[in-house]
């Protein structure tokens, strides 16, 4: 009996010469969740507007198309908050590279006083021994 391979090792590199029309796949993806209702539709195209792939990158759209996604199918709820977890940490680092670093100045020596450093170290030593205390064997 002969054995045929897998079709992804017999073509492993058909993808590469494909040129990908992302515009006709938002469309189609659009299509397949407004007339359909289809969650995977409605995830890639949370996943387009994230990536900006065929539109313009829009985080806020893809957080909508994540929850529609969820709110449509059950078995979308675990990839959606993977997605929704990525989305947050993204959003986070882009908040943390715009925002306007020259008005921030964190002074302890304004808050806490010139002698800030024996607060910190006093605060310290005194959870080193609160650790001390309850890791110690019973006697």
């Amino acid at each position: 009996m002969i054995r045929r391979p897998p079709r992804s090792t017999l073509f492993p590199y058909t993808t590469l010469f494909r040129s990908v029309d992302y515009e006709a796949a938002a469309s189609h993806y659009r299509l397949a969740s407004e007339q359909q209702h289809n969650a995977q539709a409605m995830f890639n195209l949370g996943y387009m507007h994230e990536q900006g792939l065929g539109m313009k990158q829009d985080i806020h759209l893809a957080k909508r198309f994540y929850d529609m996604a969820a709110e449509t199918s059950t078995d979308a709820q675990v990839p959606v908050a993977i997605a929704l977890a990525k989305l947050a940490v993204l959003f986070g680092i882009k908040y943390v590279q715009e925002y306007n670093w020259n008005d921030f100045q964190l002074s302890l020596d304004g808050v806490l006083g010139p002698d800030w450093d024996l607060y910190l170290m006093t605060t310290l030593v005194f959870l080193l021994g609160i650790i001390v205390y309850f890791r110690r064997p019973a006697q």
